[in-house]
């Protein structure tokens, strides 16, 4: 999980300010695998967590919260609403 308690801005934010949803999708996907941490990951998943949660019209309660982000799968849309999905699937 992902947290979402620092909302000061980084790097990131104006990166995906202007990403569709789409966009946003293939970035979490092509993240989700990695295990690693480091400082600059954490500040790209917040600011991540927050172009989701800008995208009022698409229902991402599946894997997102205000306070969090999961992790765990990979996500696809599916018409205006966002799942978590394993590969077996």
């Amino acid at each position: 999980m992902i947290g979402g308690g620092d909302k000061s801005p980084n790097e990131y934010d104006e990166e995906f300010a202007d990403k569709t949803i789409e966009e946003l999708i293939v970035i979490f996907n092509k993240d989700q695998p990695c295990q690693g941490w480091a400082s600059a990951r954490g500040r790209m998943l917040a600011a991540l967590h927050q172009a989701f949660l800008n995208h009022s019209e698409i229902d991402c309660s599946t894997f997102i919260s205000e306070e969090r982000m999961e992790m765990n799968y990979q996500i696809r849309l599916e018409k205006n609403v966002i799942f978590q999905f394993s590969e077996e699937e």
